[in-house]
């Protein structure tokens, strides 16, 4: 979908508190969708912010013995240093108190009263503080308590303003169902039945006899706008008013990032507003809710994550797990372990060992200058991943196109890990060591094509780590390459910086260590538990010697490593992929995670165990043993050989 202008908005979070993780979710994704089109060329522009007016914020204020005004300054400034540490940008950082929301609301409400849209009327029902509204049978229990805040309500009979909601729900119900108020399939047929089974209109004021902390209503000094109607048209404020909104570019490519426990909102009542307005109805994008092990986060449950946790884990690693497991809309379940696994497996052991490898061979091999392509030597499997990568960048357009993130991190990693695959089959050490002028012509258009994925992969997901991706692309000579044309230089498969110098190979994404369960104490403490009997006992079991016999059932053989990866749901396991000579390819699980990285292993030769029995273990089976000892600092690590071992030859 070509566009020139996009305006991205997150709700406006209401002045309660501190964030939690849903805003950061929220915030992340304003950022990754703004930032996307933006490095699509178009113009874009963000907003965020908080919800100042309302009941709510009066009681809170009051408790702590603070001005409504006070609370809400303190609060803002909060949010703003917390979102400056997950470096989240935006363009306005809206606040209903201000004076230019305040201007825009009295002139929403006067053109929407103007227009017969809003009456005076009474009404008796169950309010509930929490939600600042009068609630139906179907929001509450048998008891009159809310079912989103378990509370109970109050029964209140009082006069207010009311906007003619059912005037405009068959034009509403027909935007919906023709995917123009929301896209995503699920939410389409939830607003449906919202808006047909909605009874009665909306009530917009509060008489200043319950609460005057809000804004004046222009026809009438006795009540202020309640809070959904000053908070909604934050969204007009943010362009310059509704003036500016009728002939705004941005404006008419809006989209508003919401929770889904606030659709009703803007799904309803917010597009009746601007139908009155004769305003265009922004797009939605519906997030699903935040899990944790399975469960909505809760402190009774001990399973809420919290900013802090997630700004101690790093910004990628929520990020890739956050929009990477789900797309917008479907829930996303999050545990600090989850987390980890899917950081180090997409961009530890993924992206970042690719390019790792990649510039570490080109520095080696070509003194450090990007190879080129040599067209008349590619094999059929470089011109099958050339085709993927030049169909990706759309593909990634698409995606975000229809909210799909997680589909667009799913293609892009597919091809890494296809990527990382092909240069271990293709084994480029030796090619480098054959060092004919065939080998290093094919050595050349390995290299080449795994720099050119790394470039697609750089520019195809700078939104989502824009400092790492900033770095690779850098790392590759394209500096110079505006932002703003990252999809169109993407587009250029073979386009990459031939000659270019390497200046330094960034170490993107260091890999994080799983946290484990509490375990029983380890063997090594046991040990110091023993009694000097069994420790003479154990001496005696690790001195017994063998015969040369003996050791000539074991054969030992030189390995290279070809690929290296965590195994996920293990704490403690590596699969490696071996190749040993004329013996052919071999897995094998190893149990060095704890001590090695899998970048660390990749392209070292290595002594492995060759004729031990496969074992079925619960992550697959293991066709051998990798040698290991404790090093001076205590760690196990593998023996490694010189590369000038053969591959394949038996120890003796």
């Amino acid at each position: 979908m070509k566009k020139s202008h996009v305006y991205v908005t997150t709700p406006i979070f209401y002045a309660s508190g501190n964030p939690h993780a849903g805003h950061i979710y929220a915030t992340a994704l304003m950022n990754i969708i703004c930032a996307h089109y933006g490095h699509r060329g178009c113009e874009t522009r963000a907003l965020t912010g908080m919800d100042e007016h309302g009941e709510k914020i009066e009681e809170s204020a009051k408790s702590l013995g603070k001005k409504p005004q006070q609370l809400v300054d303190d609060l803002a400034e909060q949010w703003k240093q917390i979102f400056a540490k997950f470096e989240f940008s935006y363009d306005v950082f809206m606040r209903t108190t201000s004076e230019a929301h305040k201007k825009n609301v009295t002139e929403v409400l006067r053109r929407c009263h103007d227009n017969g849209d809003i009456y005076f009327g009474e009404h008796e029902g169950h309010y509930c503080v929490g939600c600042e509204a009068f609630l139906t049978s179907k929001e509450m229990d048998d008891h009159n308590k809310c079912l989103i805040h378990q509370r109970p309500t109050e029964l209140r009979r009082e006069g207010n303003y009311y906007f003619r909601v059912q005037k405009y729900l068959p034009k509403i119900i027909e935007l919906i169902r023709q995917g123009k108020i929301v896209s995503q399939r699920r939410y389409i047929n939830e607003l449906v039945s919202m808006a047909e089974s909605f009874e009665g209109d909306l009530s917009i004021s509060r008489p200043k006899s319950r609460t005057s902390w809000g804004i004046e209503l222009p026809f009438d000094k006795d009540h202020v706008a309640y809070v959904w109607f000053d908070a909604l048209p934050n969204y007009v404020t943010g362009v310059g008013g509704v003036e500016a909104a009728e002939k705004s570019p941005f404006w008419k490519s809006a989209v508003h990032v919401i929770g889904r426990d606030i659709l009703k909102f803007h799904g309803l009542f917010w597009p009746a507003m601007l139908l009155s307005l004769g305003l265009e109805v922004p797009e939605l994008c519906v997030t699903g809710w935040l899990l944790s092990g399975g469960h909505k986060m809760s402190k009774s449950l001990g399973n809420v994550i919290t900013p802090d946790d997630i700004f101690e884990l790093g910004r990628d690693a929520f990020i890739n797990s956050a929009f990477r497991l789900a797309n917008p809309g479907e829930d996303v379940d999050l545990t600090h372990k989850s987390m980890i696994e899917r950081y180090n497996a997409d961009l530890a052991n993924g992206v970042g060992n690719l390019a790792s490898r990649t510039l570490t061979m080109i520095e080696k091999y070509f003194d450090g200058r990007l190879p080129s392509f040599e067209r008349d030597a590619f094999t059929d499997e470089e011109l099958e991943i050339a085709q993927i990568a030049a169909k990706l960048p759309n593909a990634v357009e698409v995606a975000f196109d229809q909210f799909k993130l997680a589909d667009a991190l799913q293609l892009v990693w597919e091809l890494t890990a296809r990527t990382d695959k092909y240069i271990a089959s293709q084994k480029p050490w030796e090619l480098a060591k054959a060092n004919t002028s065939e080998s290093m012509t094919r050595l050349g258009n390995v290299l080449a094509h795994s720099t050119a994925v790394l470039r697609t992969v750089g520019f195809t997901t700078a939104a989502f780590f824009p400092e790492k991706m900033r770095l690779l692309l850098e790392a590759l000579g394209e500096g110079n390459t505006p932002m703003s044309k990252a999809f169109e230089a993407a587009s250029d498969f073979y386009g990459i910086q031939v000659g270019f110098k390497l200046v330094t190979i960034p170490r993107l994404f260091q890999r994080m260590d799983v946290p484990s369960k509490k375990e029983t104490p380890s063997e090594k403490n046991k040990v110091a538990q023993q009694t000097p009997e069994q420790k003479q006992v154990d001496t005696a079991k690790s001195s017994n010697t063998i015969t040369i016999e003996d050791f000539g059932k074991v054969e030992i053989c030189v390995a290279t490593v070809l690929n290296a990866e965590l195994v996920e749901g293990s704490t403690k396991l590596l699969r490696l992929k071996v190749s040993v000579g004329d013996l052919g390819l071999r897995q094998i699980l190893s149990g060095i995670r704890e001590w090695i990285t899998p970048e660390e292993l990749v392209n070292r030769k290595v002594l492995i165990v060759t004729n031990l029995a496969p074992r079925k273990m619960k992550f697959g089976v293991s066709e051998g043993m990798l040698l290991s000892a404790d090093s001076q600092s205590a760690e196990v690590k593998p023996v490694f050989v010189s590369d000038e071992m053969k591959e394949g030859s038996r120890l003796a």
